[in-house]
């Protein structure tokens, strides 16, 4: 089933005034500025939920619609595919209200503390194997491929060198400093900035596409975006992720294909992989840029896993 819209109309005028306040407070506190937009748009998702089930007020909150509301999530059709929400999305919901009941308490506009055990998915931190990631670079260089250099070159960035869906797509130019081996990351998580090393295969990956087919799809124009689309503009993240739903497809590996995934497994894949390979914990918070080690801790769980 395809569903082309969600309802997110709130009527509730302290619903009206938190939803709005929560997107400020997330701007105060310099998150992302599509984490914010998420996150406001979500809020406004589970505030209808609770005004569609006779809540207009959160004197009248009860812990158990929670529950209902995750369970609802479980079941609504995906509004840009066939299908339901992906874990890795429900996931996002869950964020916000974790972010919610946080801004709740602080402001004291309720006292609700939603209970980490109602928050819980099955979903634990997925990743591709060795030989799915190596299917996925055989598709891309395919010498069929129009756009070899470039989709090569994405890969590059979101597993070799583990960035974030957002954190690549704002990538310039000039933050590829090839004789230092690193990659500059203006735009972190929270605003916070890293260096990134480039591996000897993703430097010459990186560079094969900087200097041949990025000026192909300038095609004299200037832009100073690192990834570009075949028009010559910065590549959007939904750009990308189509892309990479193109190459799984392609992929000569059926396990792979019948896997559903983002561009962010490829963050979670290069990370369980250097944890399997014995890369200590400490250095890969670093390497992924993660604030707090306890973050990185999610892929301890994988080490015994075969690492192929």
């Amino acid at each position: 089933m395809f569903q082309k819209s969600v309802n997110r109309r709130i009527e509730s005028k302290q619903f009206v005034f938190l939803s709005e306040n929560f997107r400020k407070w997330l701007e105060t506190l310099n998150y992302n500025p599509h984490t914010v937009k998420l996150g406001y748009w979500n809020t406004k998702e589970f505030l209808s939920f609770l005004e569609q089930n006779q809540t207009n007020h959160f004197r009248n909150f009860k812990t158990g619609q929670i529950k209902s509301y995750l369970d609802y999530l479980q079941h609504r059709p995906n509004c840009n595919r066939s299908g339901s929400l992906s874990a890795g999305y429900i996931n996002k919901h869950i964020t916000t209200l974790r972010l919610l009941s946080k801004y709740l308490q602080l402001t004291g506009v309720a006292n609700i503390a939603i209970k980490p055990e109602l928050l819980k998915t099955t979903e634990t931190a997925t990743y591709l194997t060795k030989p799915e990631i190596q299917a996925l670079y055989k598709a891309a260089k395919d010498r069929d491929n129009l756009y070899r250099q470039r989709d090569t070159a994405m890969l590059g960035i979101y597993y070799g060198c583990g960035l974030r869906a957002s954190e690549g797509a704002a990538l310039n130019i000039s933050d590829l400093l090839f004789e230092k081996d690193l990659l500059y990351v203006r735009q972190g998580k929270g605003y916070r900035q890293r260096y990134v090393p480039m591996g000897g295969q993703v430097k010459a990956d990186l560079q094969a596409y900087v200097f041949n087919q990025r000026s192909e799809l300038l095609n004299g124009q200037k832009n100073e975006a690192l990834l570009l689309s075949r028009r010559g503009k910065r590549w959007s993240r939904q750009g990308m992720y189509n892309r990479l739903q193109l190459l799984k497809n392609q992929a000569n590996h059926e396990k792979l294909k019948q896997k559903t995934f983002g561009l962010h497994i490829l963050r979670h894949s290069i990370a369980t992989h250097l944890l399997q390979d014995g890369m200590r914990l400490e250095n890969i918070a670093l390497f992924l840029g993660h604030k707090s080690i306890e973050t990185t801790q999610k892929y301890t769980h994988l080490v015994n896993e075969s690492a192929f």
